[in-house]
């Protein structure tokens, strides 16, 4: 016999299922035997005012947008009292009084990657999650309350779940939340979120969330995460120690500056979603990648003793190259016929070590190996904690800058035969995008 028929047309089988912030969630089942999550809350004082419109904020939002924004867990059905309207006013006679929501099951986001060691897959999570923040934040939406407990998988796709700390502009958040009231989870809140009645634009703070979500998942620390913004010289935060063997540093930044202290220095959910997904090249690039050890693997097991491959998918040790490189400084080249050509590769040599965020290791300029009148520089780009990526030789020939692993040719002068800056600007800027990248 049904003994909680008050949530008819389901039945509750697990009133312990789980907690919702001010919520309680039950595990209930529908007349075909589906099961779902009900989320209710009860009227029991002058206090639970602002529980309620937050609760009915989030029933509004989510039927608005579920069925137009991808990754919104939907609520199937919703008993919402006549005399609770939409501009909540407590009063004595609601006390007892219960609003109840129903939802789809989902798989929470830790259990579904719980198995996972795989970056690309944590990679491409966050990135779904970020492309539906993105959409939310089109419309002034935004979450507060972004954390792995929230983040759920549902029917093929990444979602959000919990939407109770929900702001949008017709919202009037500025009525519940107090000037210094704490808004968020502790584990991933903002600084600003600590005093959210003083915040007009809260969608850095998403930003900031998903962030220290992202690190959580890399990690795997479910419910603990860090105090303050990420550091990557900071050994109890970096990220390098659980990605072994994969290029972390493009992901160092992206941690830190959507974690910058300060709002307006933060990345913005369209930023952060662009880089994830130049980060997410990365690491496909990767698989084409041999370190010396992994090249001499596949050259003993070919049946001429050989592996062809381009050099610049090579992993070097990066001790090596910098050892290499001190070694190279007495057989600097001078190049007097043309010292044009020197000043270029000198030049790029300094834009690539000084003005990129990247670390690239450059040897000094030395003669060309197969033509010792040709000056040359080899570049390599730090990709891992101890090894560096090699990316090209440049070498100066007839008043060019030839690259010979990326293709890429500089001629840089103008039409009236002076040396054109911006097209070596133009020429270093290309050189970067690809130098992470395994040359096909």
């Amino acid at each position: 016999m049904n003994t909680n028929n008050k949530y008819d047309p389901y039945e509750v089988k697990d009133f312990k299922y789980a907690s919702g912030g001010n919520a309680n969630v039950f595990l209930a089942e529908d007349k075909m035997g589906k099961k779902y999550a009900l989320k209710t809350i009860k009227i029991n004082s002058a206090k639970d005012a602002k529980k309620v419109k937050r609760f009915l904020n989030e029933i509004k939002v989510v039927e608005n947008y579920q069925n137009k924004i991808k990754g919104i867990i939907p609520i199937r059905y919703k008993f919402i009292p006549e005399k609770i309207s939409r501009d909540f006013i407590y009063t004595k006679d609601l006390n007892g009084t219960e609003l109840w929501y129903v939802m789809d099951l989902a798989e929470p986001i830790f259990q579904k990657l719980k198995n996972w060691d795989d970056l690309k897959v944590i990679i491409d999570c966050v990135i779904s999650l970020a492309e539906t923040l993105e959409e939310l934040h089109s419309h002034k939406i935004v979450h507060r309350d972004i954390k792995p407990s929230n983040l759920y998988y549902y029917e093929d796709n990444w979602a959000f779940g919990d939407f109770g700390l929900v702001s949008y502009p017709d919202s009037e958040d500025h009525k519940l939340t107090a000037k210094n009231e704490r808004v968020g989870n502790y584990a991933t809140i903002a600084p600003e979120m600590r005093r959210a009645g003083q915040i007009e634009d809260a969608r850095p703070a998403d930003v900031w969330s998903l962030a220290k979500t992202l690190w959580m998942l890399i990690t795997k620390e479910e419910a603990d995460g860090f105090e303050g913004s990420y550091n990557r010289t900071d050994k109890r935060l970096s990220i390098s120690s659980y990605c072994e063997r994969m290029p972390t540093g493009s992901l160092h930044s992206i941690l830190e500056k959507a974690t910058s202290y300060n709002p307006e220095d933060r990345l913005n959910i369209r930023e952060f979603l662009d880089l994830l997904k130049k980060y997410k090249e990365e690491l496909v690039h990767r698989q084409k990648l041999l370190t010396f050890e992994e090249l001499k693997k596949l050259e003993e097991a070919s049946e001429d003793g050989r592996h062809f491959r381009n050099t610049a998918n090579s992993i070097i040790d990066t001790r090596e190259i910098i050892e290499l490189h001190s070694s190279q400084v007495s057989q600097e080249f001078k190049f007097e016929e043309d010292p044009e050509e020197m000043n270029i590769l000198k030049y790029i040599k300094r834009q690539l070590e000084y003005s990129f965020t990247k670390k690239y290791y450059i040897s000094p300029i030395l003669k060309h190996f197969r033509n010792e009148s040709f000056p040359a520089i080899r570049i390599f780009v730090e990709y891992t904690e101890a090894e560096s990526k090699f990316v090209t030789a440049l070498v100066g020939m007839d008043k060019e800058i030839h690259s010979f692993n990326t293709d890429h040719i500089l001629n840089y002068y103008d039409k009236n035969g002076k040396i054109d800056y911006n097209l070596v600007d133009q020429f270093i800027e290309e050189l970067d995008s690809v130098s992470m990248n395994a040359i096909y």
